[in-house]
């Protein structure tokens, strides 16, 4: 009896002992599975973040580039509003080519309505300064005309700064007052040259010699002028009623005219 007791006992130990494995088992199996759930979960999300890393490097690599673009093309910009601006100051540029000064103005004892005014032509040179002592003239009324030859180069020349066709030129034809002729007046130049504000003491180039010598040859044939890269070619004559002991300056806008202004 107390045998079959031992193995009943026995048998009781052994079967607990086979219940708790079993749960304990099955509880850590539980465990194990919640557990690689949850590991499963954070290599998905590890994934999914390594993944939009890799799409925010790959974007931030394309917004660098852009950024990079951008920056060439803020520097180009600049580069070309830099020659523009100086493609725009050449055009206004104005040379200095003459001052007229006003010796005396008086009226004609024997004619009271006729005045004569006499005046000093100075040429200028690229400096600004008298290129010689001038030429005196004494002029039929108080409106003094500066006649002119005057050639224009295309804008495109001007705004590279072209040697030759950088800037308009012109030649000085002669002196009138209003209560005269043209023909009547003082020669200033002689035919076929030019002012030394271009030429220096060299003289005229071949090109400016050639607009000189063929002057309204040029004039009369836009295909034979337009070949030079002028744009016009024809006579100015600026005028102003001028007062005695005033000396007033004439200039011409490298891509435009004359202009006569009191100093």
């Amino acid at each position: 009896m107390f045998r079959n007791f031992n193995v009943f006992l026995r048998t009781i130990v052994l079967a607990g002992a086979l219940v708790l494995g079993g749960w304990w088992t099955l509880f850590l199996r539980e465990r194990f599975s919640d557990h690689r759930q949850a590991l499963d979960v954070a290599q998905a999300e590890i994934e999914s973040l390594s993944g939009n890393l890799q799409e925010s490097e790959g974007r931030i690599h394309e917004l660098n580039n852009v950024v990079g673009e951008l920056r060439d093309t803020v520097v180009l910009k600049e580069e070309e509003l830099e020659e523009l601006s100086i493609a725009m100051s050449l055009l206004k540029i104005d040379h200095r080519l003459a001052r007229i000064d006003v010796i005396a103005q008086e009226a004609d004892p024997d004619d009271p309505d006729q005045i004569y005014t006499q005046v000093r032509f100075i040429e200028l040179d690229s400096e600004g300064q008298a290129s010689g002592p001038g030429i005196e003239a004494t002029l039929k009324g108080k409106t003094v005309y500066v006649e002119t030859l005057v050639v224009k180069f295309g804008d495109e020349f001007v705004e590279s700064g072209d040697s030759l066709r950088g800037t308009s030129i012109c030649l000085f034809r002669r002196l009138f007052g209003e209560a005269q002729s043209p023909n009547d007046g003082v020669e200033i130049d002689p035919a076929g040259l030019q002012p030394l504000a271009y030429t220096g003491v060299e003289g005229p180039s071949p090109l400016h010699r050639e607009l000189w010598s063929r002057f309204w040859e040029y004039a009369n044939d836009p295909e034979l002028a337009e070949e030079r890269g002028v744009k016009a070619i024809h006579g100015e004559a600026p005028f102003i009623e001028v007062r005695p002991g005033k000396s007033y300056r004439v200039e011409l806008r490298a891509s435009g005219g004359l202009t006569i202004h009191a100093e």
